[in-house]
């Protein structure tokens, strides 16, 4: 495993690589990871900037103006809101996609790629060690510390922008029947707030829609849809197709409860993009998901963690 240092559009970067993966990370921009190659096919499985070019963002920008690439860590919330726990926080305001995405990161060095942020409404730490450890395997692991005298509340959860090539499959495990959608139906997936049936549902005018198969850009839709929140899994898979090139994500449900998948068919990114998106809160805000009782909290002064791999492979190897 090797360390180096690189460039990504002409922006200081990171890169770690094996002999069969190399990811490249760029600190400035919330140690966003911008490249996920597999090495033994060429398959780079993370959207680039495609007709957005890429350019630096601010605290509090809106996460879809930018452009849109790569894979990055939403916290402590997804969507826009007022900080909701009861304290001297209560009422602040936490941006769109969170706080610390279009935020610089503090390089801790070693020999994986270790970063590390403070929040800047609310005070914690936040670091994310990212490792090697196997063939064609990328190891998350994150370290959650809460700097205040008050417990803090907050969604973590993964946000990638896997690149679909020319179509791909999302495989959930069998036990997984219903998903929840929390788009409203003029994105062209179902009413809002409704249960559907997984993997093969009907929009209301009857409509078939196969909800685990990503179709091309030139579709102009997208759709979120989170699992039942009472139903923790601990993987999702993406299979690429023609090629059967697979790229599977795995968490500790235990820390981790909830799994939304996110599926852009043009709607936002110029090329079809899924990112199946690992969360600590039901569902996109955390001022819902405070309302709801679901949501994780890390008490005064304490500490959390958590993990999460990416595995690669190919039509060759099983992912199950």
């Amino acid at each position: 495993m090797a360390r180096s240092h690189t460039t990504w559009h002409g922006t200081a970067a990171l890169a770690l690589e094996s002999e069969t993966i190399r990811i490249v990370v760029v600190p400035t921009m919330g140690a966003k990871i911008v490249s996920l190659l597999d090495k033994r096919t060429g398959t780079e499985w993370l959207a680039g900037p495609g007709d957005r070019p890429f350019r630096p963002s601010s605290y509090g920008a809106t996460f879809d103006q930018q452009d849109m690439s790569g894979w990055d860590e939403m916290f402590p919330t997804i969507t826009a809101c007022s900080y909701p726990a009861p304290g001297v926080y209560t009422g602040v305001p936490l941006p769109d996609h969170g706080e610390i995405w279009a935020v610089p990161w503090t390089d801790l060095g070693g020999e994986d790629l270790t970063l590390a942020v403070e929040g800047r409404a609310l005070p914690y730490r936040l670091t994310r060690r990212l490792s090697l450890p196997g063939p064609a395997t990328l190891r998350f692991d994150f370290h959650l510390a809460n700097l205040s005298a008050e417990p803090i509340p907050y969604i973590w959860a993964a946000h990638p922008q896997f690149a679909c090539g020319t179509g791909a499959h999302v495989v959930l495990p069998p036990e997984v029947k219903e998903v929840y959608n929390v788009l409203t139906e003029e994105w062209g997936w179902g009413a809002f707030n409704a249960n559907l049936p997984w993997p093969a549902a009907q929009r209301a005018d009857g409509a078939a829609l196969q909800l685990d198969s990503i179709g091309p850009p030139t579709l102009k839709r997208a759709r979120k849809f989170y699992l039942l929140p009472d139903q923790a899994v601990a993987s999702a898979t993406l299979v690429r197709r023609p090629t059967g090139d697979w790229l599977r994500t795995a968490w500790d449900a235990a820390q981790v409860p909830y799994l939304g998948l996110w599926v852009d068919e043009g709607a936002l990114n110029a090329a079809s993009v899924a990112a199946p998106e690992p969360a600590t809160g039901f569902y996109d805000s955390l001022a819902l998901a405070w309302q709801n009782q679901r949501v994780a909290v890390v008490q005064p002064g304490a500490e959390v963690t958590w993990w999460l791999t990416v595995r690669l492979g190919t039509s060759e190897e099983r992912y199950e």
